[in-house]
């Protein structure tokens, strides 16, 4: 078997990039380079991976659903071992913080959401915010069948990466991530190991947009044409409706969030938006452009990973300005989506 104590990694992918290897290759070599017992962490779908692993008298293992905290009943370990979901690698990086004890991760979803930067993970069904542990990151192709998802979530980030844009110039605030643009330039037809690594780069840049609450209730790839749509009719079409203002009482209603939370431009916010929308019109409709004409190519490549295109209607975008406070409450903010 070959030693893969310390796997090869892509000459390309720099410092700290993650490694392809299999489970069963780098199970060997973690019992190797560990003493005692170690913890096998998995969810449902994937314990046939860490099965040959936790019958061995070293192992203890652990399947897990969202809750992190049957792994705190577990004996002491000398490392813990995750394959699986986001929610796996969170709770397995959350008890190797805890515990002090290094932390190996196979992720099975290829946007990689949970393996890397720090989130919230779920204890007794009660978001924990704790310092999450930086675990050694490996990839085995064999365990990504969301590859098509993984691809459209890239497409969603490039995007996310325009919304930032606009929102910079309408109102100020943080300024898109150049590194994040250099991982997504050559996005448009990935392999599946190009799909990986550009996810794993984006989720250390923490790169996000409106689109990913979208994404939640009707996927990504649907949540990119969604916004392509509204984004392109908006820079193409839209104007300021000065005397047309949103009845934002009835919408926050409507859309079950407090009037409070409610962002309601001030006259000069309104008229300093006008004149951007003026203004930078065509430099931003350039760029949309840029991306939606390779929808085509788009659409086959998200096919050739397994997916299945769906359309969403208008309706979907009508009270999304509630929940994210993204590009589309400017849209909202002009009088503009009402009619949906």
């Amino acid at each position: 078997m070959q030693d893969l104590s310390a796997p090869k990694k892509n000459p390309s992918m720099g410092d700290g990039a993650e490694s392809f290897c299999s489970v069963r290759d780098m199970t060997a070599a973690f019992f190797r380079r560990t003493a005692g017992k170690v913890l096998f962490v998995s969810d449902e779908g994937s314990f046939p991976e860490i099965a040959p692993a936790a019958r061995t008298p070293r192992a203890v293992s652990a399947v897990i659903g969202r809750d992190a905290l049957p792994l705190f009943a577990m004996p002491e370990t000398s490392g813990v071992f995750a394959v699986g979901g986001a929610d796996v690698m969170r709770a397995a990086r959350l008890y190797a913080s805890v515990r002090r004890v290094p932390c190996v991760l196979f992720p099975t979803q290829s946007e990689l959401f949970g393996v890397f930067g720090q989130e919230s993970v779920a204890v007794k069904d009660v978001s924990f915010g704790y310092p999450l542990a930086e675990g050694e990151v490996y990839l085995d192709e064999r365990l990504f069948s969301d590859v098509a998802e993984g691809y459209a979530g890239l497409l969603l980030c490039r995007l996310a990466l325009f919304e930032r844009r606009a929102l910079f110039l309408f109102d100020g605030g943080e300024r898109p991530s150049e590194e994040a643009f250099g991982v997504l330039m050559g996005a448009d037809e990935p392999s599946l190991r190009d799909v990986l690594l550009k996810n794993a780069a984006l989720r250390r840049s923490g790169i996000t947009g409106e689109g990913a609450y979208l994404a939640a209730e009707v996927g990504n790839f649907s949540a990119f044409d969604a916004l392509m749509r509204l984004y392109v009719a908006f820079f193409r079409c839209g104007s300021p409706r000065k005397y047309a203002v949103p009845d934002y009482g009835a919408r926050a209603r409507a859309a079950g969030v407090p009037f409070a939370e409610m962002s309601v431009p001030d006259e000069e916010t309104y008229a300093r938006r006008a004149l951007v929308l003026s203004g930078r019109r065509a430099d931003l409709l350039r760029e949309l452009s840029l991306i939606s004409q390779k929808n085509a190519t788009y659409c086959r490549v998200y096919r050739s990973f397994g997916g299945k295109i769906r359309t969403v209607g208008a309706e979907k975008l009508k009270y999304l300005p509630e929940k994210t406070n993204g590009l589309s409450a400017v849209i909202r903010d002009f009088g503009l989506l009402e009619k949906l």
